[in-house]
C-alpha cells in the first residue's frame, strides 16, 4: 500500500488545478486510506478536505508546503494539535513578515514551532533543489525536527528523475536519514493536466504554446495509484512502506482544534447573562410579560449555558451597547431575530415569540456550527465600532473572514482564451455568449451550462471554428476551471474572534485593506470546526434613517426611537397598499409595488411576507400566485396533509420560509428541531451529499411511521427540497420588514427628513434623484435647488414657505454633475474666505470656477 504525503489542490492558487474534495474522492477511487493535503504556504482547503475525506472514508492528514526565506519549500505535515498550531503560526510569520506575495520563514523560526510536525524535503519546488550546499540544508532539517525528518524522492518519467533519485538517496545515506517517496501532486486525474497547464500560464503571464518548459511534459502530477507507485519503486520498496509509517505518525484530527472565545471580564457569565436578560425583559415587555415569555427565556439561557455560550451573547452585547453608546445606530438580523434573549438584550429588534420564530434555527444543542449574529450598523459608522472590536479583544485575537472567488463561466471562458494565445475581443465576444455567471446549481452545472452554450452556435458566432482543436481545447478548460478559487477577498463586515491567539488555529495574511488582517477560511469553513464568527455590515437603510433621524431632532427638536413607533399606523399601511413606496425599504421596486394593491399588507406579519415574497426563489418556484389569489380569496386555501395546517396557516398553505420547511419536517416526520436545522443546513449545502441522502431517508421513513406515505409523502419531500433555493429566513423577513414600516412611517409623518436622507445617501435604491424629487413634490415636500450661497454639501432643510409639512428639502452641492468630491473642501475654504473678508468676492470665485448659479 502507499499513501500519497505531498498533494496539492487548487489553493495552492495558480498552481493546484482540484478541489480538496475532488482529490480525497479520487484518493477513494484508487484505494488508498489516507491522504494528504500540502497547500503552499495555505491552509484555506483544509475544512473542505476534512469534510470531503469524512464523505468518501479517507482518512486526511493535514499539511503545508512552506516556503524558506533561503528558497524552495519543505513540507511539514501535522502530527498533533500542537503540530497545527505550529504549522499555522508558520504559515501566518510567513505571510505577515514578507512582502506580499513572496512568503517565507527563516530556519531559526522553523527551528523555534517545529513539535508536532513531521517535515519532507520537497519535490521540484523544494528547498534542496534550490540549495547551494543540500547536504548542509538538509542536516540542518534533520537537527530541527530529530527523527521526523525524511528526504523526499519521487519519480515523474522524466529522464533527470533517475539522476536527481539517485543524489537523494546517496544523501539520504550520507545523514542517516530515512527517505520516502512522494508524487508532488497537482491535480487529481490525467484529464485535468491541461487545467493545470492553464493555470501556469495565468501565473506566468504567457499561453500554452509559448510556455515551453514551465509547464511538466507529461501527467505524472496527477494522484496516482498505490499499485502504480509500487511498480515505480518496486525495487527500493522501503519508500513506499514507509508513507504508511508516516501516515501513522500523523494522527492529528481538526475538528479536535474548538477554539475558545476571548473570555468576557466578569467573575460569572452565565450570571450576567441572565441578569441582563431579565433587565432586558421588563424593557421590552413590560406589564405583558407570560409565563410563556418566562419559560422561553429560560429554555434559551439553558441551551447558551450548556454551550458555553454566555461570553458570545455578552461580547455581542457589548459591541451593541457600545454602538448605542456613541448614538450609531444598530439592529441584528438574521437567524439571530430568532432568538428572545438576543431581543431581550436589544441585539435584535424582532419579538420573535410575539412573531412564532423557531429559536433552533438559530441555535440548539444538536448542530455542530456556533450561532451567527449579524448586525447592521448605517455606513459612516461601521469603521467605528470595527475599530472598537479590535482595540476591545485585541489584532492578535481579531482578524477578518475570508472570501473565495471561484472562476464563474465567463471568467472561465475569458481566461481559456487567453492561454490559448486568442485575441481579447475574441475571448469577450466568447464570453458573451455564456451566462453571465455560475448557476445556483453549482460549479459543476454551470461549467456544462457554458459549454453547452458555445457548443450551440457560440464558438461559431464568436470567429472560433467548433471543429477545431481550440475550441475542444476551450470547452475542456472552461469546464476544469469553473468553480476553482480564483483569487481570495475579504468577507464584508465577517470577523471572528478566538480567546488563543488566532494565529494558533488558521493563518493570517495582510487584507489589501491597510490595518487590516484576514484569515484563510472562509465563512463555510468556521461553522464545522466552532470558529464564531460575527458580522458588522453597513446597511444603506440605516445610513439613510439615522440622517433622517438627526434631521429630525435639529430641526423638530423630537428624538425618535425607531423601536417604539406607533405599531398599525393606519395612514402608512393606507400608503402601502397605494403602492405610494418609492425610497422605502425593500418595497420600492416596480414589481413590489406591482403586488402591494393586491396583497394589501394591514399588519407587521404582512409586511413580513412581502419581504419574502417578491423574490427570484419564490417566483421561480411559482409560490408568489398562488399565494396572491389565496390573499384575495379567489382560490381555497389548502394543504398537502392536514397536519400541516398550524404549520402554514398563516402564509395560506403556501410556504415561503425556511423556519416553516423545518416545522414541517417536525410535524409530518417527528424531526427533532435540531433535526429539522441539519436537514435546512444540508440542503443549501453543496458540499455533502451523503448527508443528505441520509436525512432524506429518515424523513421519508419518519412520514411513514406517521401514516403518511405515497404521492403525499413524495410531494412534502419534493417542498422542502425546494426551500433550499428559494427558502427565506421568516427572522431575516421579520427584521427586514421592521425598516419597511419604519423607512414607510417617516415618509408618511416625516416627510421632508426622509426626503432630504434619500437624496443624501444617493446612489441608492432604484430611482433617480429626478424621480425622487418629482415624488417629493408630489407628496406636497417643497424642493429647492441648489444654490451657492444656501446649500450645503449635502441636501439640508428649511423653513417651508407653506404647504403641510414644516421644512423645505434645499439640495446639496454634492447632487450638482460636475463637482467632485474634493469640492466639499474647497467650497468651506471660499465661504470661510468671504466670511473673513466680510464680502462675497472669494465666493463668487468659487461660484464661477465651479460652474454654479449663485441664484436659487
Amino acid at each position: 500500500m502507499y499513501v500519497e504525503l505531498h498533494a496539492r489542490s487548487a489553493f495552492s492558487l495558480l498552481d493546484g488545478a482540484s478541489l480538496p474534495e475532488t482529490l480525497a474522492r479520487r484518493a477513494a477511487n484508487l484505494g488508498m486510506t489516507s491522504l494528504a493535503l500540502t497547500d503552499r504556504d495555505d491552509l484555506g482547503g483544509a475544512v473542505r478536505f476534512m469534510e470531503g475525506c469524512a464523505e468518501h472514508g479517507v482518512r486526511p492528514i493535514f499539511g503545508a508546503e512552506l516556503s524558506l526565506d533561503v528558497g524552495g519549500t519543505v513540507v511539514l505535515l501535522c502530527e498533533s494539535a500542537e503540530g497545527w498550531s505550529s504549522l499555522s503560526q508558520l504559515i501566518t510569520k510567513a505571510r505577515m513578515e514578507r512582502p506580499r506575495g513572496r512568503p517565507g520563514v527563516s530556519l531559526d523560526a522553523l527551528a523555534g514551532q517545529a513539535r508536532g510536525l513531521v517535515c519532507l524535503s520537497g519535490g521540484r519546488d523544494g528547498a534542496l533543489e534550490l540549495a547551494s550546499d543540500p547536504e548542509a540544508l538538509a542536516g540542518g532539517l534533520a537537527e530541527i525536527f530529530r527523527g521526523g525528518f525524511y528526504v523526499e524522492v519521487g519519480d515523474h518519467a522524466l529522464t533527470e528523475d533517475v539522476l536527481r533519485a539517485r543524489e537523494r538517496l546517496d544523501l539520504a545515506c550520507r545523514l542517516s536519514v530515512p527517505w520516502v517517496v512522494a508524487g508532488d501532486v497537482r491535480h487529481a486525474t490525467s484529464a485535468d493536466k491541461i487545467v493545470h497547464d492553464t493555470l501556469r500560464c495565468l501565473g506566468l503571464k504567457t499561453t500554452l504554446a509559448e510556455a515551453g518548459d514551465a509547464l511538466f511534459p507529461n501527467d505524472a502530477r496527477r494522484l496516482r495509484s498505490p499499485e502504480e507507485m509500487g511498480r515505480a519503486f518496486r525495487d527500493a520498496p522501503e519508500g513506499i512502506w514507509r508513507t504508511l509509517e508516516i501516515a501513522d505518525r500523523c494522527r492529528f484530527d481538526l475538528r479536535s482544534l474548538r477554539p475558545s472565545l476571548p473570555r468576557f471580564d466578569v467573575p460569572d457569565a452565565d450570571a450576567r447573562l441572565d441578569e441582563l436578560v431579565r433587565e432586558g425583559a421588563r424593557r421590552r415587555y413590560g406589564d405583558s410579560f407570560t409565563d410563556r415569555h418566562q419559560a422561553q427565556l429560560r429554555h434559551e439561557l439553558d441551551v447558551i449555558r450548556r454551550l458555553g455560550l454566555a461570553g458570545y451573547f455578552l461580547i455581542v452585547w457589548d459591541i451593541v451597547r457600545f454602538a448605542q453608546l456613541e448614538g450609531v445606530l444598530a439592529q441584528g438580523r438574521g437567524s439571530a431575530a430568532n432568538s428572545a434573549v438576543c431581543y431581550c438584550l436589544g441585539i435584535t429588534a424582532v419579538d420573535p415569540i410575539g412573531c412564532g420564530l423557531l429559536f433552533e434555527r438559530f441555535l440548539s444543542e444538536g448542530r455542530d456550527e456556533p450561532p451567527d449574529i449579524d448586525l447592521d450598523l448605517a455606513h459612516q459608522d461601521r469603521e467605528r465600532v470595527l475599530q472598537y472590536v479590535y482595540e476591545r479583544y485585541g489584532r492578535e485575537h481579531a482578524a477578518m473572514v475570508c472570501t473565495v472567488v471561484t472562476w464563474r463561466a465567463r471568467s472561465a471562458v475569458r481566461d481559456a482564451a487567453r492561454v490559448l494565445g486568442l485575441p481579447a475581443e475574441v475571448g469577450d465576444r466568447l464570453a458573451k455568449e455564456v451566462g453571465p455567471s455560475v448557476p445556483t446549481d453549482g460549479p459543476a452545472f454551470g461549467a456544462d451550462t457554458a459549454a453547452r452554450e458555445l457548443s450551440h452556435g457560440g464558438l461559431q458566432r464568436a470567429g472560433v471554428d467548433p471543429a477545431s482543436g481550440t475550441a475542444r481545447a476551450l470547452v475542456r478548460i472552461v469546464r476544469g476551471l469553473s468553480g476553482l478559487p480564483r483569487h481570495r477577498g475579504i468577507l464584508v463586515g465577517g470577523f471572528v474572534l478566538t480567546g488563543e491567539p488566532l494565529s494558533r488555529v488558521v493563518p493570517i495574511e495582510p487584507a489589501s485593506m491597510a490595518e487590516r488582517t484576514v484569515i484563510q477560511w472562509d465563512k463555510d469553513d468556521l461553522g464545522p470546526l466552532g470558529l464564531v464568527k460575527i458580522d458588522l455590515l453597513g446597511l444603506g437603510m440605516l445610513t439613510l434613517l439615522a440622517d433622517a433621524l438627526r434631521l429630525c431632532e435639529r430641526h423638530r427638536g423630537e428624538t425618535i426611537d425607531l423601536g417604539r413607533l406607533p405599531p398599525d399606523d393606519p395612514e402608512t399601511y393606507a400608503m402601502i397598499r397605494r403602492a405610494d413606496t418609492v425610497g422605502v425599504f425593500q418595497i420600492e421596486s416596480r414589481a413590489q409595488m406591482n403586488t402591494l394593491p393586491r396583497t394589501r399588507p394591514e399588519r407587521f406579519y404582512d409586511l413580513v411576507v412581502q419581504v419574502a415574497l417578491i423574490r427570484p426563489g419564490p417566483i421561480q418556484g411559482e409560490m408568489v400566485h398562488p399565494y396572491m389569489r389565496r390573499r384575495r380569496g379567489e382560490e381555497p386555501v389548502s394543504y398537502l396533509h392536514p397536519s400541516l395546517e398550524p404549520v402554514l396557516e398563516r402564509t395560506l398553505g403556501v410556504p415561503l420560509f425556511q423556519e416553516q420547511g423545518m416545522k414541517v419536517a417536525v410535524t409530518a416526520a417527528g424531526f427533532s428541531a435540531a433535526q429539522a436545522d441539519e436537514l435546512r443546513r444540508a440542503m443549501s449545502s453543496k458540499r455533502s451529499h451523503a448527508r443528505m441522502a441520509r436525512l432524506s431517508l429518515q424523513l421519508v421513513e419518519g412520514m411513514r411511521e406517521r401514516g403518511i406515505d405515497g404521492e403525499v409523502a413524495t410531494r412534502i419531500v419534493k417542498q422542502l427540497t425546494a426551500f433550499a433555493s428559494y427558502g427565506f429566513p421568516e427572522s431575516h423577513a421579520a427584521s427586514f420588514a421592521l425598516l419597511v414600516y419604519a423607512s414607510a412611517w417617516m415618509k408618511t409623518h416625516r416627510a421632508p427628513e426622509l426626503y432630504a436622507a434619500i437624496l443624501n445617501a444617493q446612489p441608492m435604491g432604484f430611482y433617480p434623484v429626478g424621480t425622487l424629487v418629482a415624488d417629493a413634490k408630489r407628496r406636497g415636500v417643497e424642493v429647492r435647488g441648489p444654490h451657492a450661497l444656501r446649500s450645503d454639501w449635502a441636501c439640508t432643510l428649511e423653513p417651508a414657505s407653506g404647504g403641510p409639512h414644516p421644512s423645505a428639502v434645499r439640495v446639496g452641492l454634492s447632487l450638482v454633475h460636475g463637482i467632485g468630491d474634493a469640492s466639499e473642501e474647497a467650497l468651506a475654504a471660499a465661504r470661510e474666505a468671504a466670511r473673513e473678508a466680510e464680502g462675497l468676492a472669494a465666493l463668487e470665485a468659487y461660484v464661477e470656477a465651479s460652474g454654479l448659479s449663485a441664484r436659487a
